[in-house]
């Protein structure tokens, strides 16, 4: 059959929006009908399932171990050792499906009373309990979307981290703090979209330097400051002369160097390198990418972000290597294949259909909390021909009477999993970060919200009391609880007041960098100005005399000076 494109109208934004025909293509082979919400709209769907930041103090429904867990409401939780162990069989919690009710509501219903997984953490983990979506770390702390990194804290969808502090969507750094967008840098501080450069500061899309400063768009450079060069002797004078260790100094160099991205430096129209019919934004050794953020090392993906390592999939939070043919998921890790609406679905799990936080299994459908499980509806076991008989029915069910939440929105078989179905508020939650509402816009759109928890603290040192001066801060601030400067600013998920920790400090003084005035989550936030939000605009070139047109996600109303690739290479190659 030959699909030609067509024009759709969301049933969440109500805007309209475009299937393609190879979209139509896909649906055709995994079997599912085309979206009723835009790309835009999923996207938001999905990340109300991804919550990094906010993480709470509670202990194991079975063994009473203290943990820190996602998860706040009511529903039991259980550590790693007693989810996967001997201790907890979740089939207990078997349901027969009612075909007089929704699917959706019987699945809630289920998600609510089997104890869940406190977090995602997995593999070889040392010392790294306050983290979340991690893998394979040792010594980090309060960082998310982590993997095989040791000695970092406060970062964010980093991979390969070493002795790191505050980096986002970075991979392959050592002895690094502030890089955003960054890849293979050593002992370089506020970097932004910068690779293989070393023993630098304040850099913009610089590639290959070392000992830069204040500069941009530079290739094979050293010695550099504002993109002059310097003698050995000169730079250093100049680098001793600026004195980061201030506080006051380091804020107006915070100052100069975002004017001097937004007035001087050439942007290239995406982070997009060594790929191939890509369109998207920070890709990477990819290939056929459409629609796609934060993506390296896959092929033929759509609509995703925070993809390591995958092949054909549409509509993915976070996807690990070796996956394919995977469709609406949030959190899927490692070899799963033809799943279709999971989530935190992991570890070669096969042909499963709405599932909630499984490992290793084959056939399930509408399940929660199974592990090496297959042929599982509601989580009951089936034989293999009653399985496909009753998700047949099931399916079918999910079309004629589908599932209807209080804004109008229509649930059939196709749909990711309703708003009012996630465990998280929307401001607990990465759909905060790139798409920021008001509780009253979020209770307009239904969406769920989490009123801020009271917090047992008490503040002993005042924001405007910290010492200007790193070398004037000696142990004793690691007794004192800070006020953060945004003062508890929901916005940015404060935390209201925050502590400094003697790992912290000490990397703070072997790099002389003076002490924040944020809390980490504010940290972050403040990190997040210097990545383009997940969405793309069309704009035409801005050099002179050009009239490329291209897709970006530098939106067109921003000030900054945006190139085509080919005026780009001619620029700044």
């Amino acid at each position: 059959m030959e699909y030609k494109k067509e024009n759709q109208t969301c049933q969440n934004c109500h805007q309209s929006f475009i299937i393609e025909p190879d979209d139509f293509l896909f649906y055709e082979k995994i079997k599912v009908p085309p979206p009723t919400f835009c790309p835009e709209c999923r996207l938001i769907r999905r990340s109300v399932w991804r919550n990094h930041r906010s993480l709470y103090k509670r202990n194991c429904y079975i063994c009473n171990k203290f943990l820190i867990t996602m998860y706040s409401d009511s529903a039991p939780i259980l550590c790693n050792e007693c989810f996967y162990g001997d201790k907890f069989d979740p089939k207990e919690y078997a349901k027969d499906y009612d075909f007089s009710m929704s699917f959706f509501i019987q699945l809630k219903n289920l998600f609510s009373s089997v104890p869940r997984l406190y977090t995602l953490r997995s593999g070889n983990l040392v010392n790294s309990d306050y983290t979340n979506f991690t893998k394979d770390n040792k010594n980090v702390y309060l960082s998310y979307s982590v993997s095989s990194s040791e000695d970092t804290m406060y970062s964010e969808n980093g991979d390969f981290l070493k002795n790191c502090l505050d980096i986002f969507s970075s991979k392959k750094l050592d002895n690094c703090y502030y890089n955003i967008g960054c890849d293979g840098n050593y002992n370089t501080n506020y970097a932004v979209q910068s690779v293989n450069c070393l023993d630098s500061s304040f850099l913009y899309d610089c590639a290959n330097c070392s000992n830069c400063s204040f500069c941009y768009n530079l290739r094979n450079k050293k010695y550099c400051y504002q993109n002059n060069q310097l003698t050995k002797e000169e730079y250093e004078d100049k680098i001793k002369s600026l004195d980061f260790k201030k506080f006051s100094n380091l804020s107006k160099y915070k100052i100069e160097f975002d004017n001097l991205i937004t007035a001087k430096a050439i942007h290239r129209y995406a982070s997009v390198y060594h790929s191939e019919n890509a369109k998207g934004d920070y890709i990477t050794n990819s290939k056929n990418i459409k629609n796609c953020f934060n993506c390296y090392d896959s092929e033929n993906i759509s609509y995703a972000n925070r993809v390591l390592g995958a092949k054909d999939c549409y509509d993915n939070q976070g996807i690990g290597f070796g996956s394919e043919l995977v469709y609406e998921s949030v959190a899927s890790t490692v070899s799963d294949s033809k799943d279709n609406f999971v989530y935190l679905c992991i570890n070669n799990c096969r042909e499963c259909d709405y599932c909630l936080i499984l490992k290793n299994c084959k056939n399930c459908f509408g399940c929660v909390g199974l592990t090496n499980a297959s042929y599982c509806i509601l989580n009951k076991q089936y034989t293999e021909d009653e399985y496909f008989i009753m998700v047949n029915k099931i399916k079918k069910q999910m079309r004629d009477t589908p599932y209807i939440d209080e804004k109008g929105r229509v649930y059939r078989y196709g749909e990711f999993f309703p708003f009012d179905m996630s465990p998280f508020g929307y401001n607990e939650t990465n759909a905060l970060e790139f798409f920021p509402i008001d509780k009253k816009e979020a209770d307009l759109m239904g969406y769920n919200w989490k009123e801020r928890e009271k917090r047992d603290y008490q503040i002993t040192l005042k924001n405007n009391a910290l010492a200007d001066d790193l070398s004037d801060i000696g142990d004793s601030i690691l007794n004192e609880t800070i006020e953060c400067q945004n003062k508890g600013n929901q916005q940015f998920q404060c935390t209201g007041a925050f502590k400094i920790m003697p790992e912290e400090l000490k990397f703070y003084k072997q790099k002389n960098i003076p002490l924040s005035r944020l809390c980490p989550n504010c940290r972050h936030y403040e990190m997040l100005k210097y990545y383009n939000p997940m969405k793309l605009w069309h704009r035409k070139c801005m050099h002179e005399g050009c009239n490329n047109e291209f897709e970006t996600s530098y939106a067109p109303n921003r000030p900054e000076i945006v190139y085509c690739e080919s005026c780009y290479q001619q620029e700044v190659i």
